[in-house]
């Protein structure tokens, strides 16, 4: 008790050191959650294009050719093929992984060169069977 007198009377603080943990511990943790946030959302926007595919180059070899027309709502596709998507006069290449990601059914024209399709069209993609293990 006289120790504190004698810092009160001469001006200086008393300092809580329980406080200043708490503070050197909440810096690190705010920084923490704040990079786990942002890794989280960087893989939810860039690990599902991954697990679609990559765009093929034009003169790439491609297992199918699917011709999209107005009437067309759906397509189905096999993993680990490149596929020519041609609509009217235009086309793009696609190599879809090999399936075993379980991607999700997307609309095409999140892969298509923008302004190609005029309207939606789910892609299905199927597991490869030569990936599956027996």
């Amino acid at each position: 008790m006289a120790h504190q007198n004698n810092a009160a009377a001469a001006g200086v603080r008393h300092i809580d050191m329980e406080n200043i943990m708490k503070n050197k511990l909440l810096l690190p943790l705010i920084t923490a959650m704040t990079l786990a946030a942002a890794s989280t959302a960087a893989m939810a926007g860039a690990g599902q294009s991954d697990f679609r595919g990559n765009a093929a180059p034009a003169q790439a070899a491609v297992d199918q050719v699917v011709v999209i027309t107005d009437a067309t709502r759906h397509v189905n596709v096999t993993g680990g093929s490149t596929v020519r998507f041609v609509v009217g006069d235009r086309s793009f290449n696609w190599s879809f992984q090999n399936g075993s990601a379980h991607v999700l059914p997307f609309d095409l024209q999140q892969i298509a060169p923008q302004g190609l399709l005029t309207h939606g069209v789910t892609a299905y993609v199927s597991d490869n069977p030569l990936y599956h293990n027996n």
